[in-house]
């Protein structure tokens, strides 16, 4: 005789019982599975927007906001920038762009060394000036403890 692997809810010993009809509404019952109805929503959403890629909240829901002649124009922007590696916001919104500053620094390497000779000599002396303080002030701290400790 054979010792029988038990699974959740079972006892040993006895004949197994006969097939029975399962009961439903045990622990852990999800009751029989049937083939989902489709939903009013979802038919609605398939049937007007099936064929785009995107909708807005304001489109779906019908909200005063969402503006057809609006999409068709940033649709058209858009087409102008077909193949483009990149594009800046002005360029995407029809602002002028800001030419200021590129005179100046044309190109970035002659730009971040400006910034480190303007910048990076005044920043090294007042890191060497905040150690110098912060020494300072350790060693004024250890004698005031040192004073305190020895009374």
């Amino acid at each position: 005789m054979g010792m029988a692997r038990l699974g959740f809810g079972q006892i040993g010993g006895g004949p197994k019982p006969a097939a029975t009809a399962k009961k439903m509404g045990g622990f852990g019952s999800v009751g029989p599975i049937k083939a989902k109805e489709e939903d009013d929503s979802e038919r609605y959403a398939r049937q007007k927007f099936g064929a785009q890629k995107g909708i807005s909240s304001d489109e779906f829901f019908g909200k005063g906001s969402f503006d057809p002649a609006a999409q068709t124009e940033a649709k058209a922007r858009l087409q102008g920038f077909e193949g483009a590696s990149s594009i800046s916001s002005n360029a995407y919104f029809g602002r002028k762009e800001d030419d200021g500053g590129e005179e100046d620094y044309g190109d970035l390497e002659s730009a971040a060394k400006d910034f480190v000779r303007k910048f990076g000599v005044t920043a090294g002396d007042d890191l060497e000036n905040l150690t110098q303080v912060l020494g300072e002030g350790a060693t004024k701290l250890g004698g005031a403890v040192r004073a305190y400790l020895n009374s």
